[in-house]
């Protein structure tokens, strides 16, 4: 009967044995045996979207842009701008023609119509877009874009057609803006009308040639006397010819 009284003790102490230690190796550990530093649970898809959606930054120029921009990510969105052409010279016998610093080839504009130009931000972080030829699509890499103009044989070279540092430029994005930006060439004055109103740029050259030489009736095959009347505002550029 004791020894069967001992096997019983024996075999309940050791059930109380393994129920201590099952125990304490199911229980965390103390705290003071913890690094410190607790796992951070991923955020749900919903809660990193909107915070993406809020986070900003801020260029040197005080624009604000989206974080998501400043991902080396060709899905980037570039914000791009809207600023076209319009030629309103009145006169259909010539065309104004642009050579530019963002193109490798002319461009022109007939009088009566309006030519619709397209320029990637430089400020954006976004990667920017290159076609086959390895040219921008977009831009010169410069906020400021200038051409040399030329109409009825007068030309002027540092013609600024955009500028993304223009007080009135924000409200020339694609997508962003009230309407399309656009500079309009009429009656020898370069008017910006954007969305916040029209803004006198300046003055284009045109000469103006006479035939009359000495009251000879103008018999001469060329051109004599050339003068570029007074103008109101300086020039847009610089005159060439």
């Amino acid at each position: 009967m004791e020894k069967k009284a001992s096997d019983h003790r024996r075999l309940a102490l050791g059930m109380v044995v393994t129920l201590v230690a099952t125990a304490v190796a199911l229980a965390p550990p103390p705290a003071a045996a913890q690094s410190g530093v607790q796992a951070k649970r991923s955020p749900k898809p919903e809660a990193a979207a909107a915070a993406a959606k809020d986070c900003l930054i801020t260029d040197k120029n005080g624009r604000r842009w989206p974080c998501s921009r400043a991902l080396p990510s060709e899905g980037a969105v570039l914000t791009t701008f809207r600023c076209d052409v319009e030629d309103r010279m009145a006169n259909d016998d010539y065309s104004m023609f642009f050579y530019c610093d963002d193109s490798p080839i002319e461009w022109w504009v007939d009088n009566g119509t309006t030519m619709g130009r397209t320029y990637d931000s430089v400020f954006d972080p976004a990667p920017k877009r290159r076609d086959s030829g390895g040219y921008l699509l977009h831009g010169s890499g410069e906020p400021r874009v200038t051409c040399e103009w030329r109409y009825a044989g007068n030309i002027m070279s540092g013609v600024v057609v955009w500028d993304e540092q223009w007080p009135e430029a924000w409200s020339c994005r694609v997508g962003g803006g009230d309407e399309p930006c656009k500079l309009v060439f009429e009656n020898k004055v370069v008017t910006l009308v954007a969305a916040k109103g029209k803004r006198v740029l300046g003055d284009v050259a045109i000469k103006e040639c006479s035939n009359n030489w000495g009251g000879y009736g103008g018999w001469l095959p060329f051109g004599l006397g050339c003068t570029y009347p007074k103008h109101e505002h300086p020039y847009v550029g610089t005159v060439v010819s």
